[in-house]
């Protein structure tokens, strides 16, 4: 018999993680989801390279590539902490994102990227490698650069953004 998750595409774990049977997840023993994740059709997890661990409330949309960072002959591992929006056909090569950032739709983060905690980076970015964001930035353009510093109030209106995200798939997805 199927699990509820089951029926609509998606496989639900023990830690209320949603993984759509459409993603690709290589080598999942080395891809950690903390709980209340979503990783929906298309996207593509590279845990064959290097350890992949993602913090709770993190949903990477469709189609997004997430692979860990070269360093010489291997790759270092990949750190998504809590509360993060990877939006639809991103290519992420970070070797950290920080709690509660948001990454826009057509995003390319270039590899061992660091974005500090609290930061949206818009629509098309395109960071190169090495850059590193400081907490409370608005990132934009080819070449990303900052366009503004967040307000303290960001913190909680991107830990929002993403709980809320989680909520809408639950509520989009009721059979899971």
């Amino acid at each position: 018999m199927a699990e509820k998750g089951e029926e609509v595409g998606y496989i639900k774990t023990a830690t209320h993680n949603y993984v759509s049977r459409q993603a690709v997840v290589n080598n999942p023993s080395k891809v950690e989801l903390k709980g209340k994740s979503v990783l929906k059709p298309g996207v593509k997890i590279r845990g064959d390279l290097a350890v992949i661990r993602m913090g709770r409330y993190c949903t990477i949309e469709e189609r997004s590539d997430l692979s860990p960072p070269p360093l010489g002959d291997k790759n270092v591992p990949m750190i998504l902490r809590g509360n993060t929006v990877v939006g639809e056909d991103c290519k992420i090569e970070a070797s950290a994102i920080g709690t509660n950032v948001f990454i826009g739709p057509k995003t390319k983060i270039g590899s061992r990227c660091i974005i500090k905690d609290c930061c949206w980076i818009e629509a098309g970015t395109v960071l190169g490698n090495d850059t590193v964001i400081p907490p409370f930035s608005r990132v934009r353009g080819d070449p990303g650069r900052i366009i503004e510093s967040l307000p303290p109030s960001a913190s909680l209106e991107l830990q929002e953004l993403a709980q809320n995200t989680y909520s809408d798939f639950l509520s989009t997805h009721p059979s899971t």
